[in-house]
């Protein structure tokens, strides 16, 4: 057998080892050196660690971290990872009590921060490469420029006004024959010192000062353009566009969104609106009205981030839902953890009870696919089929997949 390594785009991953044994720390990273990765940097504390984060010229990319250490330890170095929005990929390697390291699995998910696994110590080489491989392949640097600093309310003003605001598309692919079937919108921000900016740092300052009306509209007008675009080149599809629950308090907003759609030549019913489970659960009332009259026009309706609000099944059947979207929480590594494939299943029975369509998120993995087809999922978003696109790229994307097929 030949010894193991990373294909070639893994191995220029910025790499943080955090542990307070330095025998551990040789091991590991004498590991990933044969592995082919050598941007590795090493700490033995939180403390340290956050230092030598402060310090890097870009965030490392991906984290090895022990739980016990003197000083700041494991828990409270991911808290302050995830004030800092880290986005790289966390693995555990850890030798303590297994019930203990699922509660943390779970404190890294409630933090948003990206867990891919954990490694029991002593760690041995292909546990290391089967999880640094769930990471999927790194994106640019250039796209993880600016995200620890938040756009101004003015800066968000100018930029709508501008024309800064960008939709890029990720694909949804239908499970049972493979073809596209449609794609999910995603805002974007193309700053003109800071490059190519995510959500996180836009999205809840728009909330905030009263601007993510203007900013839905603008996303919505986008993305009905392409949609309509691609319907007149003879591609059947469906968008989804997310809706803030502060949109959905206006009460003309079904007319507004009809109006638009009608304009660029689209149907109604190629159109999903996503609304986050959460929220949405929290604001119903408020809500209900516009909601309601949004479905009687033809909007398809999905519920968003699945299994980690708090509906019951009284709750949803009220609501006219067409789409359960199961959180990536649920659905990526789910082969390996009892209690995510549990939640997958109940949600897609939950879902299936309801008469809706259900669609697996954040799949990354050839075995994250396997699992959802095999629990009853209609369609598969992730890695798996493809990250972000500019809209403008999909359709050329889209015939090569299906090319394939």
């Amino acid at each position: 057998m030949t010894d193991p390594t990373l294909p070639e785009a893994f191995k220029s991953l910025r790499v943080l080892l955090v542990d307070d044994d330095w025998f551990v720390l040789d091991i590991v990273e004498s590991m990933l050196r044969e592995l082919g990765l050598f941007n590795i940097v090493r700490a033995q504390d939180g403390a340290e660690a956050l230092g030598a984060i402060d310090i890097m010229a870009e965030p490392p990319q991906l984290l090895i971290c022990d739980l016990n250490m003197p000083g700041m330890d494991g828990i409270q170095f991911f808290r302050h990872l995830a004030e800092r929005w880290f986005e790289g990929g966390v693995i555990l390697s850890s030798g303590s009590d297994m019930r203990l390291l699922k509660t943390v699995e779970s404190l890294l998910i409630a933090h948003n921060l990206r867990f891919l696994g954990t490694l029991q110590k002593p760690i041995e080489e292909a546990s290391l490469l089967n999880t640094i491989l769930k990471l999927g392949v790194p994106e640019p640097a250039k796209e993880q420029e600016g995200l620890l600093q938040m756009l101004l309310p003015e800066e968000i003003e100018a930029g709508l006004q501008a024309g800064q605001l960008e939709v890029f598309v990720q694909p949804k692919v239908d499970i049972a024959d493979r073809h596209v079937v449609g794609a999910e919108c995603l805002a974007r921000w193309r700053h003109p010192q800071r490059g190519l900016l995510q959500p996180d740092t836009f999205i809840s300052v728009a909330e905030e000062f009263g601007l993510i009306d203007r900013l839905t509209l603008a996303v919505f007008h986008q993305a009905m353009h392409y949609l309509g675009a691609w319907a007149q080149l003879g591609h059947d599809l469906k968008l989804s566009v997310n809706v803030s629950m502060d949109s959905l308090m206006r009460l003309d907003l079904p007319e507004q969104l009809g109006g638009i759609a009608h304009e660029a030549g689209v149907a109604p019913q190629r159109v999903i609106l996503e609304m986050t489970e959460s929220r949405l659960m929290s604001h119903l009332a408020t809500s209900l009205e516009v909601i309601t009259r949004l479905r009687l026009k033809g909007f398809g309706l999905s519920i968003d981030d699945f299994g980690t609000g708090y509906s019951s099944m009284e709750k949803l059947k009220l609501l006219p839902f067409t789409e359960l979207k199961i959180d990536r929480a649920f659905v990526f590594g789910a082969a390996e953890d009892a209690a995510a494939r549990g939640i997958l299943e109940l949600s897609v029975q939950t879902g299936k009870a309801l008469g809706m369509r259900i669609i697996a998120e954040g799949a990354e993995t050839q075995q994250d696919w396997d699992l959802v087809a095999a629990v009853g999922c209609d369609e598969v978003q992730g890695y798996v089929v493809a990250r972000p696109m500019p809209a403008e790229l999909f359709i050329a994307w889209k015939n090569r997949w299906e090319s394939q097929l």
